[in-house]
């Protein structure tokens, strides 16, 4: 998965490199083709996230994880833009039944809403962070769990969350961008907080003002 990280990172940044050096041959206007930092400009972002929960209780339970968002961009300033977003992330894991370890797969769903602030630290390069409210539905599966133990895994309700990210912009047609992400969020789940990394590939749709 590191691998896989870095190969998208370069790929990312040798799209951004040449996407800036066809800029300064004329071809764009300069006052309008700051792709996701733009002053000027809103976008719409639909994006595919895979999830990768951290150490801790969560992580010893959940393994991988999905997810989808959609979030929509302000430019406020120059680099500067506020974010609004929603979405739906599942993760699998197993829960061991006490007594004869039999393993039992569970799957908890989560609705994240978050805001947030974009800042770019150049036209294709930025670093963002949002906070929020992750609305836990439930735990499937986990009727089948002793019921001892089925309320320590459980988690339904309000959770707080937070997300540092950092990402890079590919331009694309009409002033159109992907958006390839890499965050590491948190949740309190049962009083403690819980931590996974997100990947994410996203396309935005520019919405001029």
């Amino acid at each position: 998965m590191k691998k896989q990280l870095l190969l998208i990172i370069l790929f990312g940044t040798f799209f951004c490199f040449r996407a800036s050096a066809q800029d300064q041959g004329g071809g764009w206007d300069k006052r309008t083709n700051v792709y996701g930092v733009e002053t000027r400009t809103n976008a719409f972002e639909v994006g595919a996230e895979y999830l990768l929960p951290g150490g801790g209780d969560f992580g010893n339970v959940y393994k991988n994880g999905f997810g989808g968002a959609l979030r929509y961009r302000f430019g406020v300033a120059q680099y500067k833009s506020l974010l609004v977003s929603a979405g739906y992330n599942t993760f699998k894991g197993e829960v061991a039944l006490p007594g004869n370890n039999a393993p039992v797969n569970v799957r908890a769903n989560f609705i994240p809403i978050k805001v947030g602030m974009k800042f770019g630290l150049s036209d294709y390069v930025y670093l963002a962070g949002e906070v929020g409210t992750t609305i836990g539905l439930g735990v499937k599966g986990i009727d089948d769990v002793n019921l001892f133990v089925r309320d320590s895994y459980q988690i339904k309700g309000a959770l707080f969350n937070f997300a540092p990210s950092f990402g890079i912009l590919i331009p694309s047609k009409n002033k159109n961008y992907l958006d390839l992400s890499i965050r590491y969020e948190g949740m309190s789940v049962n009083r403690d907080f819980n931590f996974f990394t997100g990947i994410r590939a996203a396309y935005g749709f520019n919405i001029a003002r």
